[in-house]
């Protein structure tokens, strides 16, 4: 399990409940829908309740992106104000990354940005500029209770170490961040005394990945450290990490490309947190091309 903050449990034994009563609220409850003006018979046999669910998800996902877009571009103005990057702009709709980040001016550096949601399932779209010296990605979590963090984190590290070892797209740091982190519904163990209020100024967690693409001749290149990039540390400390509690928010991804017999290879990550393996995975094997 790659990330050690778990949904509380009072809390996620509330959905099935809210879906059984949601979804059966015309023979539950029809009374309560007339009153709303609402036909029980319509509920399903109208597609009322179907209609109603797809339009709140739909208004969920288009605010949910912009919230998220917003709350990065927070962190890169208040890095900016105070002069911890010289500038920062909102990459247009032309190119695939969300952000452009000027970390220093002389000589230049610059960190392409991209923000995703929990899940990763759009990760592909990404880009790395040829002249970023740093690409990053920023997943957050809208406060979905269904799954353990873990398992965003799981999935997301799965989608973009195949993305590296398939595609040759180097990420070289993500940030993971939840807004539930740091709230009665999730309890952060990385802030003891304050775990569950915390909140919005908990640090995200940082996934350091591999410094170059792996291949057959350097099968296991070694991951990114805070020197080696600069964005990471950057960030935690505009959220008040001090030096010794960093190993709390900071995760090493190692990806090893294994050369298997009849020219087929396979993926292997491992990924690593204050010196203990927290997680691993195998992909499925493919062939190697000539």
């Amino acid at each position: 399990m790659p990330l050690p903050c778990e949904n509380e449990e009072r809390v996620t034994a509330q959905v099935h409940p809210t879906i059984d009563l949601l979804t059966n609220m015309d023979k539950l409850h029809p009374d309560v829908l007339r009153e709303h003006a609402i036909e029980p018979a319509d509920y399903k046999g109208g597609l009322v309740f179907r209609s109603a669910v797809e339009s709140i998800r739909g208004s969920f996902i288009a605010s949910s992106t912009t919230t998220r877009e917003a709350l990065v571009g927070d962190v890169l103005e208040n890095l900016r104000r105070q002069n911890s990057i010289a500038d920062y702009e909102r990459s247009g709709s032309a190119r695939r990354h969300d952000f452009t980040v000027q970390i220093e001016r002389d000589p230049e550096y610059f960190t392409a940005l991209e923000v995703k949601g929990g899940e990763g399932n759009s990760i592909n779209i990404s880009e790395r500029p040829m002249w970023a010296k740093e690409f990053a990605v920023w997943c957050h979590l809208d406060g979905a209770i269904v799954n353990q963090p873990a398992h965003g984190a799981h999935s997301i590290l799965n989608r973009l170490t195949n993305e590296l070892v398939r595609r040759q797209k180097l990420v070289d740091v993500l940030f993971f961040k939840d807004v539930l982190c740091g709230t009665r519904a999730r309890p952060c163990p990385k802030y003891p005394g304050k775990e569950d209020t915390i909140g919005f100024n908990a640090a995200p967690d940082v996934f350091l990945f591999p410094q170059r693409i792996p291949s057959l001749d350097d099968p296991e290149p070694p991951p990114h450290t805070l020197t080696t990039v600069k964005l990471a540390s950057l960030i935690l400390d505009l959220f008040s990490v001090d030096a010794e509690a960093q190993a709390y928010h900071v995760w090493e991804v190692h990806v090893r490309l294994v050369e298997l017999p009849e020219q087929r290879a396979r993926r292997d990550v491992e990924v690593w947190h204050r010196g203990e393996l927290v997680d691993a995975s195998k992909s499925r094997t493919w062939r190697i091309e000539d």
